[in-house]
Protein backbone atom coordinates (compact mmCIF):
# COMPACT_ATOMS: atom_id res chain seq x y z
CA UNK A 1 0.00 0.00 0.00
CA UNK A 2 2.81 2.41 0.86
CA UNK A 3 4.38 1.94 -2.56
CA UNK A 4 1.02 2.62 -4.24
CA UNK A 5 0.57 5.91 -2.35
CA UNK A 6 4.05 7.00 -3.29
CA UNK A 7 3.34 6.12 -6.90
CA UNK A 8 0.14 8.17 -6.90
CA UNK A 9 1.94 11.15 -5.38
CA UNK A 10 4.61 10.82 -8.01
CA UNK A 11 1.96 10.86 -10.75
CA UNK A 12 0.29 13.96 -9.31
CA UNK A 13 3.63 15.68 -8.97
CA UNK A 14 4.56 14.76 -12.51
CA UNK A 15 1.23 16.13 -13.83
CA UNK A 16 1.69 19.41 -11.96
CA UNK A 17 5.21 19.76 -13.30
CA UNK A 18 3.95 19.02 -16.79
CA UNK A 19 1.30 21.72 -16.56
CA UNK A 20 3.78 24.27 -15.23
CA UNK A 21 5.95 23.37 -18.17
CA UNK A 22 2.93 24.13 -20.36
CA UNK A 23 2.78 27.57 -18.76
CA UNK A 24 6.45 28.13 -19.44
CA UNK A 25 5.99 26.98 -23.03
CA UNK A 26 3.24 29.58 -23.48
CA UNK A 27 5.65 32.27 -22.32
CA UNK A 28 8.35 31.00 -24.69
CA UNK A 29 5.91 31.13 -27.59
CA UNK A 30 5.10 34.72 -26.56
CA UNK A 31 8.78 35.70 -26.60
CA UNK A 32 9.12 34.38 -30.14
CA UNK A 33 5.87 36.10 -31.19
CA UNK A 34 4.10 32.82 -31.90
CA UNK A 35 0.93 34.19 -30.40
CA UNK A 36 -1.36 31.50 -31.75
CA UNK A 37 0.58 28.75 -29.98
CA UNK A 38 1.04 30.94 -26.90
CA UNK A 39 -2.72 31.51 -26.63
CA UNK A 40 -3.50 27.83 -27.13
CA UNK A 41 -1.01 26.74 -24.48
CA UNK A 42 -2.00 29.29 -21.85
CA UNK A 43 -5.73 28.64 -22.29
CA UNK A 44 -5.12 24.95 -21.67
CA UNK A 45 -3.08 25.80 -18.57
CA UNK A 46 -5.64 28.09 -16.90
CA UNK A 47 -8.35 25.50 -17.45
CA UNK A 48 -6.35 22.63 -15.95
CA UNK A 49 -6.87 21.80 -12.29
CA UNK A 50 -3.14 21.82 -11.59
CA UNK A 51 -2.49 25.33 -12.92
CA UNK A 52 -5.87 27.07 -12.89
CA UNK A 53 -4.87 28.83 -9.67
CA UNK A 54 -1.26 29.40 -10.62
CA UNK A 55 -0.54 33.13 -10.45
CA UNK A 56 2.15 33.08 -13.12
CA UNK A 57 -0.18 31.33 -15.57
CA UNK A 58 -2.68 34.16 -15.30
CA UNK A 59 0.08 36.77 -15.55
CA UNK A 60 1.39 35.21 -18.77
CA UNK A 61 -2.15 35.02 -20.08
CA UNK A 62 -2.51 38.76 -19.53
CA UNK A 63 0.70 39.40 -21.46
CA UNK A 64 -0.37 37.13 -24.31
CA UNK A 65 -3.87 38.54 -24.70
CA UNK A 66 -2.64 42.12 -24.49
CA UNK A 67 -0.17 41.29 -27.28
CA UNK A 68 -3.03 40.00 -29.44
CA UNK A 69 -4.66 43.46 -29.52
CA UNK A 70 -4.22 45.02 -32.96
CA UNK A 71 -1.67 42.37 -33.94
CA UNK A 72 -1.69 42.18 -37.74
CA UNK A 73 -1.25 38.42 -37.85
CA UNK A 74 -3.05 37.17 -34.76
CA UNK A 75 -5.42 40.00 -33.81
CA UNK A 76 -8.48 38.01 -34.89
CA UNK A 77 -7.86 35.15 -32.45
CA UNK A 78 -10.05 36.81 -29.81
CA UNK A 79 -12.90 39.30 -30.11
CA UNK A 80 -12.00 41.25 -26.98
CA UNK A 81 -8.36 40.58 -26.03
CA UNK A 82 -8.06 43.73 -23.90
CA UNK A 83 -10.88 42.65 -21.58
CA UNK A 84 -9.32 39.19 -21.29
CA UNK A 85 -5.92 40.71 -20.51
CA UNK A 86 -7.44 42.86 -17.75
CA UNK A 87 -9.31 39.87 -16.34
CA UNK A 88 -6.05 37.89 -16.30
CA UNK A 89 -4.01 40.57 -14.52
CA UNK A 90 -6.77 40.99 -11.92
CA UNK A 91 -6.89 37.22 -11.38
CA UNK A 92 -3.13 37.15 -10.86
CA UNK A 93 -3.31 39.68 -8.05
CA UNK A 94 -6.39 38.05 -6.59
CA UNK A 95 -4.44 34.80 -6.29
CA UNK A 96 -1.32 36.50 -5.02
CA UNK A 97 -1.50 40.16 -3.89
CA UNK A 98 2.28 40.13 -3.40
CA UNK A 99 3.01 38.69 -6.84
CA UNK A 100 6.65 39.18 -7.84
CA UNK A 101 5.72 41.04 -11.04
CA UNK A 102 3.09 43.21 -9.39
CA UNK A 103 4.81 46.41 -10.52
CA UNK A 104 4.91 45.19 -14.10
CA UNK A 105 1.18 44.48 -13.97
CA UNK A 106 0.64 48.07 -12.82
CA UNK A 107 2.57 49.31 -15.87
CA UNK A 108 0.70 46.94 -18.17
CA UNK A 109 -2.59 48.27 -16.80
CA UNK A 110 -1.53 51.82 -17.61
CA UNK A 111 -1.05 50.71 -21.20
CA UNK A 112 -4.39 48.88 -21.09
CA UNK A 113 -6.08 52.10 -20.00
CA UNK A 114 -4.76 53.89 -23.09
CA UNK A 115 -5.79 50.97 -25.30
CA UNK A 116 -9.32 50.88 -23.84
CA UNK A 117 -9.61 54.64 -24.43
CA UNK A 118 -8.52 54.26 -28.06
CA UNK A 119 -10.81 51.29 -28.66
CA UNK A 120 -13.72 53.12 -27.03
CA UNK A 121 -13.25 56.00 -29.44
CA UNK A 122 -13.04 53.61 -32.41
CA UNK A 123 -16.19 51.75 -31.33
CA UNK A 124 -18.03 55.03 -30.75
CA UNK A 125 -17.17 56.33 -34.23
CA UNK A 126 -18.34 53.07 -35.79
CA UNK A 127 -21.59 53.38 -33.76
CA UNK A 128 -20.83 50.24 -31.77
CA UNK A 129 -22.12 51.94 -28.63
CA UNK A 130 -22.40 48.77 -26.57
CA UNK A 131 -18.78 47.96 -27.36
CA UNK A 132 -17.69 51.49 -26.52
CA UNK A 133 -19.60 51.35 -23.24
CA UNK A 134 -17.80 48.12 -22.32
CA UNK A 135 -14.45 49.71 -23.23
CA UNK A 136 -15.09 52.71 -21.01
CA UNK A 137 -16.34 50.56 -18.14
CA UNK A 138 -13.14 48.53 -18.27
CA UNK A 139 -11.14 51.74 -18.38
CA UNK A 140 -12.98 52.98 -15.29
CA UNK A 141 -12.06 49.81 -13.43
CA UNK A 142 -8.43 50.88 -13.95
CA UNK A 143 -8.90 54.64 -13.51
CA UNK A 144 -11.99 55.02 -11.29
CA UNK A 145 -11.58 58.78 -10.79
CA UNK A 146 -11.51 59.87 -14.43
CA UNK A 147 -14.60 62.08 -14.84
CA UNK A 148 -14.07 62.41 -18.58
CA UNK A 149 -14.44 58.66 -18.97
CA UNK A 150 -17.64 58.68 -16.89
CA UNK A 151 -19.01 61.30 -19.27
CA UNK A 152 -18.09 59.22 -22.34
CA UNK A 153 -19.63 56.15 -20.71
CA UNK A 154 -22.86 58.05 -19.99
CA UNK A 155 -23.20 59.12 -23.63
CA UNK A 156 -22.49 55.59 -24.89
CA UNK A 157 -24.98 54.10 -22.42
CA UNK A 158 -27.65 56.48 -23.71
CA UNK A 159 -26.95 55.59 -27.32
CA UNK A 160 -26.83 51.90 -26.47
CA UNK A 161 -30.38 52.25 -25.06
CA UNK A 162 -29.21 51.53 -21.54
CA UNK A 163 -30.81 54.34 -19.52
CA UNK A 164 -30.15 52.63 -16.20
CA UNK A 165 -26.39 52.75 -16.66
CA UNK A 166 -26.54 56.23 -18.20
CA UNK A 167 -28.28 57.53 -15.07
CA UNK A 168 -25.66 55.84 -12.88
CA UNK A 169 -22.85 57.55 -14.76
CA UNK A 170 -24.53 60.98 -14.72
CA UNK A 171 -25.22 60.57 -10.99
CA UNK A 172 -21.54 59.79 -10.45
CA UNK A 173 -20.54 62.87 -12.44
CA UNK A 174 -22.83 65.02 -10.30
CA UNK A 175 -21.41 63.42 -7.14
CA UNK A 176 -17.86 64.05 -8.36
CA UNK A 177 -18.74 67.70 -9.18
CA UNK A 178 -17.88 67.29 -12.85
CA UNK A 179 -17.36 70.84 -14.07
CA UNK A 180 -19.68 70.97 -17.06
CA UNK A 181 -23.29 72.10 -17.04
CA UNK A 182 -24.13 70.01 -20.10
CA UNK A 183 -24.59 66.82 -18.05
CA UNK A 184 -27.82 67.93 -16.38
CA UNK A 185 -30.14 68.32 -19.36
CA UNK A 186 -29.59 64.79 -20.78
CA UNK A 187 -29.56 63.39 -17.24
CA UNK A 188 -33.00 64.93 -16.58
CA UNK A 189 -34.23 63.84 -20.01
CA UNK A 190 -33.66 60.20 -19.07
CA UNK A 191 -36.19 60.60 -16.25
CA UNK A 192 -38.59 62.55 -18.45
CA UNK A 193 -38.58 59.72 -20.97
CA UNK A 194 -39.68 57.43 -18.14
CA UNK A 195 -42.41 59.89 -17.11
CA UNK A 196 -40.73 60.80 -13.82
CA UNK A 197 -41.01 64.61 -13.92
CA UNK A 198 -40.38 64.95 -10.18
CA UNK A 199 -36.97 63.26 -10.46
CA UNK A 200 -36.17 65.24 -13.62
CA UNK A 201 -36.88 68.51 -11.80
CA UNK A 202 -34.75 67.33 -8.87
CA UNK A 203 -31.82 66.77 -11.25
CA UNK A 204 -32.34 70.15 -12.91
CA UNK A 205 -32.52 71.88 -9.53
CA UNK A 206 -29.10 70.47 -8.69
CA UNK A 207 -27.80 71.73 -12.01
CA UNK A 208 -29.37 75.17 -11.56
CA UNK A 209 -27.79 75.47 -8.10
CA UNK A 210 -24.35 74.81 -9.59
CA UNK A 211 -24.87 76.67 -12.88
CA UNK A 212 -27.51 79.39 -12.43
CA UNK A 213 -26.65 80.90 -15.83
CA UNK A 214 -27.00 77.70 -17.85
CA UNK A 215 -29.75 78.20 -20.46
CA UNK A 216 -30.33 74.53 -21.28
CA UNK A 217 -31.22 73.81 -17.65
CA UNK A 218 -33.62 76.74 -17.41
CA UNK A 219 -35.31 75.91 -20.71
CA UNK A 220 -35.76 72.25 -19.78
CA UNK A 221 -37.22 73.26 -16.42
CA UNK A 222 -39.59 75.63 -18.20
CA UNK A 223 -40.77 72.94 -20.62
CA UNK A 224 -41.51 70.57 -17.75
CA UNK A 225 -43.53 73.20 -15.93
CA UNK A 226 -45.45 74.03 -19.10
CA UNK A 227 -46.30 70.38 -19.79
CA UNK A 228 -47.23 69.89 -16.13
CA UNK A 229 -49.56 72.89 -16.19
CA UNK A 230 -47.55 74.74 -13.54
CA UNK A 231 -47.94 78.19 -15.10
CA UNK A 232 -46.53 80.26 -12.23
CA UNK A 233 -43.39 78.09 -11.96
CA UNK A 234 -43.03 78.08 -15.75
CA UNK A 235 -43.22 81.87 -15.96
CA UNK A 236 -40.63 82.25 -13.25
CA UNK A 237 -38.29 79.84 -15.02
CA UNK A 238 -38.86 81.39 -18.43
CA UNK A 239 -38.16 84.91 -17.17
CA UNK A 240 -34.86 83.66 -15.77
CA UNK A 241 -34.10 82.01 -19.10
CA UNK A 242 -34.87 85.25 -20.97
CA UNK A 243 -32.47 87.13 -18.68
CA UNK A 244 -29.74 84.71 -19.73
CA UNK A 245 -30.73 84.58 -23.40
CA UNK A 246 -32.60 87.78 -24.34
CA UNK A 247 -32.33 87.17 -28.10
CA UNK A 248 -34.11 83.80 -28.06
CA UNK A 249 -37.41 84.25 -29.91
CA UNK A 250 -38.68 80.85 -28.76
CA UNK A 251 -38.54 81.94 -25.14
CA UNK A 252 -40.71 84.98 -25.82
CA UNK A 253 -43.16 82.83 -27.76
CA UNK A 254 -43.39 80.38 -24.85
CA UNK A 255 -43.89 83.29 -22.47
CA UNK A 256 -46.69 84.62 -24.66
CA UNK A 257 -48.52 81.29 -24.66
CA UNK A 258 -48.22 81.05 -20.88
CA UNK A 259 -49.46 84.60 -20.31
CA UNK A 260 -52.33 84.04 -22.71
CA UNK A 261 -53.48 81.07 -20.62
CA UNK A 262 -53.86 83.20 -17.52
CA UNK A 263 -56.69 85.24 -19.15
CA UNK A 264 -55.53 88.33 -17.24
CA UNK A 265 -52.33 89.13 -19.10
CA UNK A 266 -53.44 89.59 -22.69
CA UNK A 267 -51.41 92.78 -23.13
CA UNK A 268 -48.32 91.11 -21.69
CA UNK A 269 -48.90 88.12 -23.99
CA UNK A 270 -49.16 90.46 -26.99
CA UNK A 271 -45.92 92.16 -25.96
CA UNK A 272 -44.17 88.78 -25.71
CA UNK A 273 -45.41 87.64 -29.13
CA UNK A 274 -44.39 90.94 -30.70
CA UNK A 275 -40.91 90.56 -29.23
CA UNK A 276 -40.75 87.05 -30.71
CA UNK A 277 -41.55 88.27 -34.24
CA UNK A 278 -39.21 91.22 -33.79
CA UNK A 279 -36.40 88.76 -33.14
CA UNK A 280 -37.53 86.29 -35.80
CA UNK A 281 -39.49 87.83 -38.64
CA UNK A 282 -40.57 84.47 -40.12
CA UNK A 283 -41.96 83.08 -36.86
CA UNK A 284 -45.23 81.59 -38.15
CA UNK A 285 -46.60 80.43 -34.79
CA UNK A 286 -46.04 83.81 -33.14
CA UNK A 287 -47.75 85.68 -36.00
CA UNK A 288 -50.67 83.27 -35.95
CA UNK A 289 -51.09 83.51 -32.18
CA UNK A 290 -51.01 87.31 -32.34
CA UNK A 291 -53.68 87.34 -35.02
CA UNK A 292 -55.79 84.78 -33.19
CA UNK A 293 -55.47 86.68 -29.93
CA UNK A 294 -56.70 89.95 -31.47
CA UNK A 295 -59.44 88.13 -33.40
CA UNK A 296 -60.70 86.31 -30.31
CA UNK A 297 -60.73 89.53 -28.34
CA UNK A 298 -62.73 91.17 -31.13
CA UNK A 299 -65.17 88.25 -31.12
CA UNK A 300 -65.60 88.51 -27.35
CA UNK A 301 -66.34 92.23 -27.57
CA UNK A 302 -68.74 91.65 -30.48
CA UNK A 303 -70.66 89.04 -28.50
CA UNK A 304 -70.95 91.40 -25.56
CA UNK A 305 -72.19 94.16 -27.86
CA UNK A 306 -75.01 91.96 -29.16
CA UNK A 307 -76.91 92.55 -25.94
CA UNK A 308 -76.81 96.35 -26.37
CA UNK A 309 -80.23 97.72 -27.39
CA UNK A 310 -79.26 101.35 -27.77
CA UNK A 311 -78.12 101.96 -31.38
CA UNK A 312 -75.71 104.75 -30.48
CA UNK A 313 -74.05 102.68 -27.78
CA UNK A 314 -73.86 99.69 -30.11
CA UNK A 315 -72.21 101.84 -32.78
CA UNK A 316 -69.52 102.89 -30.30
CA UNK A 317 -68.98 99.27 -29.23
CA UNK A 318 -68.73 98.24 -32.89
CA UNK A 319 -65.90 100.70 -33.47
CA UNK A 320 -64.00 99.01 -30.64
CA UNK A 321 -64.47 95.39 -31.75
CA UNK A 322 -63.91 96.25 -35.41
CA UNK A 323 -60.59 97.79 -34.38
CA UNK A 324 -59.60 94.49 -32.76
CA UNK A 325 -60.52 92.59 -35.93
CA UNK A 326 -58.48 95.06 -37.96
CA UNK A 327 -55.51 94.54 -35.63
CA UNK A 328 -55.76 90.79 -36.22
CA UNK A 329 -55.62 91.15 -40.00
CA UNK A 330 -51.91 91.92 -40.64
CA UNK A 331 -50.74 89.15 -38.32
CA UNK A 332 -53.00 86.48 -39.79
CA UNK A 333 -52.10 87.58 -43.30
CA UNK A 334 -48.41 87.37 -42.42
CA UNK A 335 -48.97 83.86 -41.03
CA UNK A 336 -50.75 82.98 -44.28
CA UNK A 337 -47.84 84.27 -46.35
CA UNK A 338 -45.45 82.08 -44.32
CA UNK A 339 -47.63 78.97 -44.50
CA UNK A 340 -50.40 79.29 -47.10
CA UNK A 341 -51.57 75.69 -46.61
CA UNK A 342 -52.21 75.91 -42.88
CA UNK A 343 -55.89 75.14 -42.41
CA UNK A 344 -56.25 76.97 -39.07
CA UNK A 345 -54.90 80.15 -40.63
CA UNK A 346 -57.22 79.85 -43.63
CA UNK A 347 -60.25 79.27 -41.41
CA UNK A 348 -59.35 82.27 -39.25
CA UNK A 349 -58.86 84.51 -42.28
CA UNK A 350 -62.13 83.36 -43.83
CA UNK A 351 -63.96 84.27 -40.65
CA UNK A 352 -62.07 87.55 -40.37
CA UNK A 353 -62.83 88.64 -43.93
CA UNK A 354 -66.51 87.77 -43.43
CA UNK A 355 -66.57 89.92 -40.30
CA UNK A 356 -64.84 92.81 -42.09
CA UNK A 357 -67.14 92.44 -45.14
CA UNK A 358 -64.11 91.86 -47.39
CA UNK A 359 -65.91 89.81 -50.05
CA UNK A 360 -63.01 89.46 -52.50
CA UNK A 361 -60.57 88.06 -49.96
CA UNK A 362 -63.30 85.94 -48.41
CA UNK A 363 -63.95 84.21 -51.76
CA UNK A 364 -60.24 83.74 -52.37
CA UNK A 365 -59.67 82.05 -49.01
CA UNK A 366 -62.86 80.01 -49.35
CA UNK A 367 -61.61 78.57 -52.66
CA UNK A 368 -58.28 77.67 -51.11
CA UNK A 369 -60.02 75.91 -48.23
CA UNK A 370 -62.29 74.03 -50.61
CA UNK A 371 -59.23 72.96 -52.62
CA UNK A 372 -57.59 71.58 -49.46
CA UNK A 373 -60.69 69.58 -48.65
Amino acid sequence: MKKLVLALLACVSTAAVAQKAQVQSAYSYLKYEQLDKAKEAIDIAINHENTMNYDKAWYYRGLIYQSLYKNEKYGNLDKNPLAEALKSYNKTLELNPKFEYKDDIAEKKKLLAQQFANQGYIDYLSKNYEGALSDYENLLSINPNDTGVYYNAAICAERANNPSKAKQFYAKLDEMKYDDAKIYQPYAQLYLTEGDTAKALEVLSKGAARYPDEKSILITQTNIYIVSGKTAEALKAINLAIEKDPSNANLYFAKGTLLEKTDTNKDAAIAAYKKAVELKNDYFDAYYNLGALYFNEGARLANEANSIKDNAKYAKAKVVFDAKFSEAKPYLEKAYSLNPKDQSTLLSLKQLYATLNDAANYEKIKKELDALK
